[in-house]
């Protein structure tokens, strides 16, 4: 029987007889290309922003062959990605050392944090279908709101663009892994139309310890003119989970589901050269439900409905050397919770208003600026104001050096206000103010990038629950300083070599390092073309030590790090069909990323990819 390392090499001898060559396939030459819509809210050259900004695009998503966006954010410098366990577990994200429910995400621009505890499970989102990740590092409260503190993810959809064309990705392997994968794209005249489906379910090395995840979506745009699209975005996402154990006890027959649906109408609107109009009316539902017959605390069943409502508008005007945007958001959550205990919460609802504006203003061609504030209120906890400056200044060709300034907050969630007993809805909003200084060189024509970034973050006014009080109150507070570099080469047109590396050193307002922040981590990743026939990604992934809370005694215990090396490959039989091959935990390390929960070990996979057009 042929090993997984063994099977690597066949299919590179197969398809590279005589030598490795490389070919441009516009998958990467230099680190020039990349633009962003999250670090300014609307469309800007990386390069023309002082911020951290790292941009994954889809290229980079098939060399991975991922199925979820949490494995690509490993790679990125500053971010620390954590999960209980296999595939379908819960997964939490840590960006710059803050908190868990600290980072926004959007899709689209469309915000998908729950209002009902905060935060959001990375496990429930799928790659299929996403053109590209943005992430911007830092506090970006000025211009998105709420939970913006340690920074932004934000997906961006695909559209669809010129004749029809369509992908087909099946793939199986071990634990009766199955995947399937497809998407539709077309054109005609002012309208085009993409649509993707995703399915992957499996089961781990325990009893009940099963997952499957479901995923649709479709995007119909009107476009007019090329500066002008109003689309219809759908996309619904389904998982569930069967949960092995909690603690010590075996739980046969736990499980939970999780559902949800976006619905959006985006536009964006050229009113003239200088005038752009950006908006969005949309709507999340949210539910999740949780089962086991057998609890012995009786806590057998519970229902969640989590709803959003939001729509927001943007105006940016170039004048001059400025690019002025200002605008506003309106937004209503809707929670209602029962379990077999009674009804928690009924119709609950927190609705919010927000203002910005914003200036992007180059006064030298060396020199950018950018200042921005936002005011956000609501009856439940009042108003914040939260202001960010930056600058960068380019003293010679390839060299920048950053400095920013910026506050951000958390608003108290539904559930922290108004949950029986332990809601307080006294609560005020969490808030940082964070500093950052860091330098960026591109050189050899943009095929080089290095970026390095030193900041400093305090967090007041966190949400912890009061033992004294027995309900959540703002008790707690925690200081973060950091360091992380993210270098990139274009080591041949179409093969890239990236490495990030994150340092933290992060205290609670008790002087105790913060849980789960790993004080050193880091990735390295080799992707693109190796020759004429293959694809490939191989990515070295390092968590160092660090402290979290045991499942049965829940003391605070030190955890050792580990490495780990995942490695995807793809061989191109004829024009248009793939077979491909992926190799999770190539080295089959025992190791947990929370503690508790050991992860799986190597995992073969392969299937076949048929590109249509």
């Amino acid at each position: 029987m042929i090993g997984s390392r063994s099977l690597g090499v066949l299919l590179l001898c197969i398809a590279c007889p005589v030598r490795l060559g490389y070919a441009d396939d516009g998958h990467r030459t230099t680190f020039h290309d990349e633009v962003t819509v999250t670090a300014t809210g609307h469309t800007t050259a990386v390069d023309d922003v002082p911020a951290a900004v790292t941009v994954i695009r889809r290229r980079q998503i098939d060399d991975s062959q991922s199925t979820t966006v949490a494995d690509l954010l490993r790679r990125t410098p500053g971010l620390t990605v954590l999960r209980s366990g296999g595939p379908g577990t819960a997964t939490s994200l840590f960006t710059r050392g803050t908190e868990s429910d600290h980072t926004l995400v959007l899709f689209d621009g469309v915000r998908l944090n729950s209002p009902y505890f905060g935060g959001y499970d990375w496990s429930q989102l799928p790659t299929a279908g996403i053109d590209r990740i943005e992430v911007v590092r830092g506090p970006f409260s000025s211009l998105w709101g709420a939970d913006a503190v340690g920074g932004v993810v934000n997906l961006i959809p695909e559209h669809g663009s010129g004749g029809p064309s369509g992908t087909l990705l099946a793939e199986g392997g071990g634990g009766s892994w199955a995947r399937l994968e497809g998407q539709a794209a077309a054109a005609s005249g002012p309208f085009d139309l993409f649509a993707s489906g995703f399915s992957r379910q499996g089961r781990g090395a325990l009893a009940n310890s099963g997952y499957r995840l479901r995923q649709g979506l479709l995007d119909l745009g009107w476009s007019p003119r090329p500066d002008r699209r109003l689309a219809v975005v759908v996309q619904t996402v389904a998982g569930a989970t069967e949960i092995p154990f909690s603690g010590a006890a075996v739980t046969p027959h736990r499980h939970q589901w999780a559902d949800q649906t976006v619905v959006a109408v985006p536009l964006h609107w050229s009113i003239a050269t200088s005038w752009d109009i950006q908006g969005t009316i949309s709507d999340v539902s949210r539910t999740f439900a949780f089962r086991d017959p057998n609890d012995p605390g009786g806590f057998t069943r519970s229902d969640t409905s989590a709803d959003t409502t939001e729509g927001r508008l943007a105006s940016t005007h170039r004048i001059g050397s400025h690019a002025v945007t200002w605008g506003g958001e309106w937004r209503r959550d809707t929670v209602n919770d029962t379990s077999s205990f009674g009804t928690n919460l009924r119709h609950r609802r927190l609705s919010t208003v927000g203002l910005f504006s914003q200036d992007v203003w180059r006064p030298h061609p060396a020199v950018r600026l950018v200042a921005g504030a936002r005011w956000d209120h609501t009856a439940a906890w009042g108003s914040q104001l939260s202001p960010r400056v930056a600058v960068g200044w380019r003293p010679t060709d390839g060299w920048e050096l950053r400095s920013s300034y910026g506050e951000a907050f958390r608003q108290p969630s539904v559930g922290e206000l108004y949950f029986p007993l332990s809601g307080n809805p006294h609560l005020r909003a969490e808030t940082s103010r964070s500093w950052e200084a860091g330098v960026v060189h591109t050189g050899a024509r943009g095929r080089v990038r290095l970026e390095l970034s030193a900041y400093s973050t305090r967090l007041e006014n966190l949400i912890d629950f009061d033992y004294a009080t027995y309900a959540f109150a703002n008790v707690a507070s925690a200081s973060i300083r950091g360091a992380e570099l993210g270098a990139g080469l274009v080591v041949a047109p179409g093969l890239v070599w990236q490495t990030a590396l994150t340092y933290l050193k992060t205290e609670d307002g008790a002087g105790r390092p913060l849980l789960r922040r790993p004080s050193w981590s880091g990735s390295s990743t080799v992707s693109g073309r190796i020759c004429d026939r293959v694809r490939g990604d191989l990515t070295v992934t390092w968590v160092g030590s660090r402290v979290d809370v045991d499942p049965v005694s829940f003391s605070r215990r030190s955890m050792g790090g580990f490495v780990t090396a995942d490695a995807a490959f793809a061989l191109r039989l004829r024009t248009g069909v793939d077979l491909t091959v992926r190799i999770v935990n190539l080295a089959d390390r025992a190791y947990q990323e929370v503690l508790g929960y050991p992860a799986p070990g190597r995992r073969l996979m392969a299937g076949f990819r048929l590109n249509l057009r």
